[in-house]
């Protein structure tokens, strides 16, 4: 299990709404999602996810993933629904 969005009640949706690509730093993500599960690369680049449903199973979870690129700055993200 991962975290969840620091606001409990925030969707997936928003929280895509949140984030802009190009232009969100990883303090502007953990500003307004809150702390989330990281993966870092050796390139440079770092994943975060985060969990929307804490009490089912990994595989009944729906995902909300950020991609950084080295600079710090979002250059993908995506929503993998639940069951996937």
């Amino acid at each position: 299990m991962g975290p969840t969005f620091r606001d409990p009640g925030m969707t997936m949706q928003a929280a895509m709404q949140a984030v802009s690509i190009g232009q969100s730093s990883k303090a502007d993500v953990l500003a307004a999602l809150g702390p989330a599960t990281v993966v870092p690369f050796d390139s440079g680049y770092e994943v975060w996810v985060y969990r929307r449903n804490p009490r089912k199973s990994e595989a009944g979870q729906a995902e909300f993933v950020v991609l950084f690129a080295p600079s710090g700055i979002v250059k993908k993200m995506r929503i993998r629904p639940a069951g996937r």
